[in-house]
């Protein structure tokens, strides 16, 4: 069995590959983020607006869901949608000229200058999905903080979020000051809401969430393999019984994650779930001298990749490429570690790979740590390769199957993800 090859040292120093983080939580006063949002209130009854804020559930990387950079959309004064001038910055400007000229406590500036510095964002996870927008009649208003998420994980480390928020009707032409003065008399309720009242009532959150909205669009695409490359035209069918004995030398086997879902949202309302996945493998190649050589790489192959809040459905080819493009005879194992974004938590993983070097025919076991900030992990687990071509990705693990191919499931401290593995070869 290959598990009980010979392992020796380690072939490569621990370094860390990663510490990068996308956004920061920002910490921001709790009353001018009422205020503002107070002040949407009293122009979203505007068709135009409305329109707009609707609009973003199409933009890329929305899978239509309702989620967009206030900063970026007065920046730009931009309606990246409709590709026109934005009727939100153009309905925020007038309303707050007039309340200018009319002494109120309503600064415009300030509030346009509030929204660029704090990157504030616009997030209604089932507004778009559960509602149309000819069937409001009212909407549902509220606010996020830092500070709001901090305090409920004290109090419960499996609290699933709640945020403030009051209700205004579409039909109603309710001003600033009107809205402002119901909430401090209370004759405006304010109340808490959650996943479970935004499923039915129109809701729209206004807060720093460090989605990263902004630079989504100015973020390098990830390396894709050409489709080219990834031709499946002489796939060998796997029920043919070639097992890892029979693989030829020019054979070329792929390992990919067919199918994958999450079980739970991996962050409190209304934030998203947002997903990396490594692989850690032993590269097979050759030195100038023309002598097989081994390498070792940790490959990203999937970086903060977005799941809508309460989506569970299985996705096809979430992760867009194989995990391994060749897994070549001398790589006997590999690692896989599946992870989520989650505020304030760093990784530090280690990693290693189980390889066969061909110069010596020794077993070498290749070792590297993987660090990376504002990530927790569902988990990890190490992948053999004989084994996997023999079909052990069609074992039941406990958890089912996805068409022929078993359910793997793993846990972290705040959710579950599972997904299927599957070997391809290609006879050249």
């Amino acid at each position: 069995m290959i598990a009980g090859c010979n392992q020796v040292e380690n072939i490569e120093p621990t370094v860390e590959l990663d510490n990068r983080a996308i956004g920061e939580v920002k910490s921001i006063d709790e009353g001018h983020l009422i205020e503002l949002s107070a002040f949407f209130a009293s122009i979203l009854n505007k068709p135009e607006v409305l329109n707009e804020f609707y609009g973003y559930s199409k933009l890329e990387g929305n899978e239509g869901e309702l989620e967009f950079s206030l900063r970026k959309v007065f920046e730009t004064e931009f309606d990246q949608i409709a590709r026109k001038s934005s009727a939100i910055v153009s309905y925020f400007k007038e309303n707050g000229g007039n309340l200018r000229t009319q002494s109120t406590s309503f600064d415009l500036d300030f509030f346009i200058k509030f929204m660029k510095e704090n990157d504030l964002e616009v997030l209604a996870p089932y507004l778009a999905r559960n509602f149309s927008l000819e069937e409001l009649d009212e909407l549902t208003i509220s606010w996020w903080t830092k500070e709001m998420e901090e305090e409920g994980l004290k109090k419960d480390p499996n609290w699933k979020g709640e945020t403030p928020a009051f209700k205004i009707r579409l039909s109603e032409d309710l001003s600033f000051e009107s809205i402002m003065k119901g909430l401090e008399d209370k004759t405006l309720e304010v109340f808490m809401v959650s996943d479970e009242y935004a499923m039915k009532n129109p809701t729209i959150v206004f807060g720093a969430f460090e989605e990263g909205l902004y630079d989504r669009e100015l973020q390098l695409k990830e390396a894709r393999v050409s489709e080219a490359n990834l031709s499946y035209i002489n796939v060998v069918p796997s029920n043919v019984g070639i097992g890892c004995a029979q693989i030829q030398s020019n054979d070329v086997v792929r390992y990919n994650i067919p199918d994958l879902r999450i079980r739970d949202n991996t962050r409190g309302w209304p934030n998203g779930n947002y997903i990396t996945i490594w692989v850690a493998y032993a590269a097979y190649s050759s030195n100038s001298s023309g002598l097989p050589t081994l390498g070792f790489s940790v490959n990203r192959l999937v970086t903060e990749k977005k799941i809508n809040r309460s989506d569970f459905d299985w996705k096809s080819n979430f992760v867009g490429q194989p995990l391994l493009t060749h897994w070549h005879e001398s790589n006997l194992s590999i690692q896989i570690i599946f992870a989520y974004k989650k505020s304030g938590k760093d990784l530090t993983q280690t990693v290693n790979s189980v390889s066969n070097n061909p110069n010596t025919g020794a077993t070498v076991t290749s070792t590297q740590t993987l660090t990376r900030r504002d990530t927790r992990t569902f988990g990890s687990q190490h992948w053999w390769r004989c084994p996997e071509i023999n079909g052990a990705h069609k074992v039941d693990t406990g958890h089912g199957f996805r068409g022929t191919n078993a359910i793997w499931q793993m846990q972290g401290q705040d959710g579950r993800i599972q997904f299927t593995l599957e070997p391809r070869l290609t006879r050249l």
